[in-house]
């Protein structure tokens, strides 16, 4: 099955209020299916971004056959060529495991799942620099890990939220890499 073309960052950045309301409403597996599927095409979209303007873009990126056409195989590039920090490259890996958990499982599964809540503890909060300011004495507390409070269910919305909003962010602000000199054309 042909997935539909990989859209432009612009796109789902605009889509992505819509996501919120589907995460929140959604059964678990729902929530699970559709987060990991739009990381999946925000990882397309931002590669597509980085890479030269060419027709091999999309033999790459489509599958069933592209080199990098798989949730794995994006992240694991993304990552290498710098787009994207380590956590945010282990948070896909453990989005993918929960992810293949429920996809594999023949009973009803949820985010409360002993199995799932494994991967779900593993999930890497994001880092937010603290200032604080108290009488106009400015002090800086440094990276904190962003506090993940509340059931499994709302800390993976969480986590899957601030990385879809960072993969956004992240292919708004890439530039297609320049081709290479001229002489074979």
């Amino acid at each position: 099955m042909k997935r539909k073309p990989i859209p432009e960052v612009e796109q789902l950045s605009a889509e992505s209020v819509q996501l919120y309301g589907v995460l929140n409403n959604e059964s678990d597996l729902g929530c699970v299916l559709i987060a990991s599927s739009y990381l999946d095409y925000a990882l397309a979209s931002l590669l597509k971004r980085y890479f030269v303007e060419s027709k091999l873009v999309s033999k790459l990126l489509d599958p069933p056959g592209g080199t990098v056409s798989t949730f794995a195989a994006r992240s694991a590039l993304a990552y290498c060529l710098g787009l994207i920090p380590k956590g945010l490259y282990r948070n896909l890996e453990t989005i993918g495991n929960i992810r293949n958990a429920f996809a594999h499982s023949y009973l009803s599964v949820t985010l409360d799942s002993a199995e799932i809540a494994v991967f779900v503890d593993a999930l890497i909060p994001p880092t937010l620099s603290h200032t604080i300011v108290i009488d106009n004495d400015v002090t800086h507390k440094g990276p904190q890990p962003m506090q993940l409070n509340g059931s499994n269910r709302e800390r993976f919305n969480i986590v899957a939220v601030v990385m879809v909003n960072r993969l956004l962010v992240t292919g708004l602000s890439t530039k297609h890499l320049t081709k290479a000199l001229k002489g074979w054309d």
